[in-house]
């Protein structure tokens, strides 16, 4: 080829390279500016009511512009407005209402050539719709919270063949939540269409009507709001569960409801005392602790503050709890009733660390094998808890009702005529037994707890209660009774008995015969031991009762005599249908009774099973070291707890105000062997 053929072919290449260059300097940008609307995009059109009107529709990606083109529906239609916007939302002015209209909304793509000039490209699949402009009306729109189901349910009245939406309007705008007609709802919470509002935060809601056309949504104004806060979708009835931990622990847990806040409550008496308090998005939860055994246990819980409703004494209603807590020796109070060996494990056969003698104040730490663990001079150990009295109170609760007369004004009498230094007196050895008003110590043998447990619940279903006048009598009281009433003997009656009466059914007397306390008691074949043991008896070993029966209101039934009527009149076979009732219930409970005392009943069966020939010279005394789920605390005498700095025992202690102490910790605390 020569050289002009060369360069012509060279000029060619050149002036195609340029051409293609330039082509795609177009191509390549206009490429670039491809764009397509979403399939399915519906318009919406929103009116304000007062004739203006905004169009929205779905975004496009990679859109920069839009061509919104109005014109008169059908296919010779008059252009009405065409114009550019960019974003996905148009203000439509000066169009005809009542008139069909086509809207098309097309995506622009803008490209820049690369010699210069800017350039819209249309894109694909443009949006189109058909509406008729007007104004929508809804009426009758009510709003309503279920704050059980925690819901909002709203009704309006749109028109006929229109809907309305139901949106929530939020910082960012509007979102729609639903749409149809009738009824429709919004649930909150776990599985619900929305979380449940925090406190402090409100979801606020509006309706608006509706009219479906082709391709295109006509929504009209805002209809009336509501705002709903978390306390409006919460119930106004509390719902209290009580679940049982073992060992007499329970736990308490409750619903969210309306209020600021809660409080537990315990009925004491008829009382109720606040135990904790709850703050309204605290735990809902409250453990408490072991309580005493054989006791109704009544809890409920209260809001505190929120909006109260008219005619109720709470933002929500209480929710109340009642049950017993189960048979437990555990924290009750022991006596030994003999010098016990204290045994370093719970077996009979381990390791002595001593003995612990008869009738001090000990604390049950546990049961195990038929062993009470319990700490006495500051050791641990194991001890027989055959041969320990226990306190009914503690233990048996509020099955049995007690009224021990002989700690502070004695019964004793014979045929309601006064014994000289015994009637209305503290009888020796009861100096300890009453704590206060109605609380008083009642030891009685441990064994035989369970015959009088059966006797206790017996007398429950049948409507009555059991109550107890005497346990366990010291020795030296059953001695010094009798000693003072048998030098009453021959001693005639005073003219009037405690009562300033004359008793009835006094015995007929022989001309000249005087009335004396022996004449009452020896009527028959009775004499005063058989009302009064002269040296040892069965109250002596623990195993004894002298009780009565009442109704479950506290009213006492009427027996032939009164308690400690020391008579022949007081005798079984004097017994009234009341009298009957109770020995009815004791004896099918396995009790033996005495001929010579209705209230008199004893566990024959422990008494024989232990071979018991022990009468217990002493009294008991509620003074000592107790524990409980908080830790150790010590008790005085009259059942008031030591504070402060003390010295017990020849150990200098330190007390809170609540009366515990960090003395004495458990030796699995300390790693030691106490």
């Amino acid at each position: 080829m020569d050289k002009a053929k060369r360069a012509l072919v060279i000029f060619a290449v050149f002036a195609a390279l340029i051409v293609v260059a330039a082509g795609l300097s177009f191509l390549i940008p206009w490429l670039g500016a491809a764009t397509e609307m979403p399939e399915l995009v519906e318009l919406s059109v929103l009116s304000d009511g007062a004739g203006e009107y905004t169009l929205s529709w779905s975004e496009a990606e990679g859109v920069t512009e839009y061509r919104i083109g109005i014109a008169e529906a059908g296919e010779e239609g008059e252009l009405l407005s065409e114009f550019d916007v960019s974003g996905s939302s148009a203000e439509l002015t000066g169009l005809p209402e009542g008139r069909e209209l086509s809207i098309t909304v097309t995506p622009l793509g803008r490209w820049r050539s690369f010699v210069g000039g800017e350039f819209l490209r249309p894109g694909r699949n443009p949006a189109a719709g058909h509406v008729v402009l007007s104004p929508l009306e809804l009426k009758d729109v009510e709003y309503v919270i279920d704050d059980t189901a925690q819901t909002l349910s709203v009704s309006a009245e749109p028109g006929s063949g229109r809907q309305y939406e139901l949106v929530q309007v939020t910082g960012d705008g509007e979102q729609r939540l639903s749409i149809g007609t009738g009824t429709q709802s919004i649930s909150f919470g776990e599985g619900g269409s929305l979380p449940m509002p925090e406190y402090g935060e409100e979801y606020t809601f509006t309706v608006r009507a509706v009219e479906h056309f082709e391709g295109c949504m006509l929504i009209g104004e805002a209809g009336e709001s509501v705002t709903v806060d978390r306390e409006s979708l919460l119930p106004g009835v509390l719902e209290l569960e009580c679940k049982d931990l073992g060992g007499n622990s329970y736990s308490l847990s409750w619903n969210e409801t309306k209020g600021g806040g809660y409080e537990v409550q315990q009925l004491v008496g008829d009382t109720w005392e606040t135990l904790s308090s709850v703050e309204r998005d605290g735990e809902r939860v409250y453990l408490t602790g072991m309580l005493p055994s054989c006791r109704e246990q009544t809890f409920r819980v209260v809001t505190v503050g929120g909006a109260i409703p008219e005619g109720a004494e709470y933002a929500a209603e209480p929710a109340e709890v009642n049950f017993r807590t189960e048979l437990s020796s555990l924290y009750c109070t022991i006596w030994p009733l003999t010098e016990l060996t204290l045994y370093k494990e719970a077996d009979s056969a381990s390791e002595s660390l001593g003995t612990i003698p008869a009738g001090s104040t000990l604390c049950v730490l546990g049961e195990e094998d038929g062993l009470f663990r319990v700490r006495y001079d500051g050791r641990y150990g194991y001890i027989d808890s055959r041969y320990c009295l226990i306190n009914l109170p503690e233990y048996l609760g509020d099955l049995i009702s007690y009224n021990i007369t002989n700690s502070y004004a004695s019964l004793y009498a014979v045929h309601g005529y006064e014994i000289p230094e015994v009637t209305g007196t503290v009888i020796v050895g009861y100096e300890h037994v009453r704590l206060a008003e109605g609380v008083y110590l009642a030891p009685y043998l441990y064994p035989c707890c369970e015959k009088l447990y059966t006797a206790a619940n017996s007398a429950i279903e049948q409507g009555y209660r059991l109550k107890i006048y005497d346990s366990y009598r010291p020795n030296r009281a059953t001695r010094d009774i009798y000693d003072k009433a048998e030098v009453l003997a021959n001693e005639p009656v005073p003219e009037l008995d405690i009562y300033g009466e004359v008793p009835e059914d006094l015995p007929e007397l022989a001309e000249g015969e005087v009335l004396t306390y022996i004449r009452l008691w020896e009527e028959g074949s009775y004499g005063l031991p058989n009302f009064l043991a002269q040296h040892g008896s069965a109250h002596n070993m623990g195993i004894a009762l002298d009780l009565t029966i009442e109704t479950l209101e506290g009213k006492e039934l009427e027996m032939q005599t009164d308690m400690h009527d020391l008579s022949v009149y007081s005798t079984i076979w004097h017994d009234n249908s009341e009298a009957l009732v109770l020995e009815s219930i004791m004896k099918d409970a396995g009790f033996g009774g005495l001929t010579s005392e209705w209230w008199h009943f004893q566990d024959n069966d422990t008494r024989d099973a232990l071979s018991l020939n022990i009468y217990m010279y002493n009294g008991v005394s509620a003074e000592g070291w107790i524990a409980d789920d908080t830790g150790w605390r010590y008790r005085r005498a009259d059942g008031s707890f030591v504070t402060g700095s003390a010295e017990i025992g020849g150990v200098s202690c330190d007390f809170g105000e609540d009366g515990y102490s960090e003395l004495w910790p458990e030796p699995e605390e300390t790693g030691e062997t106490q």
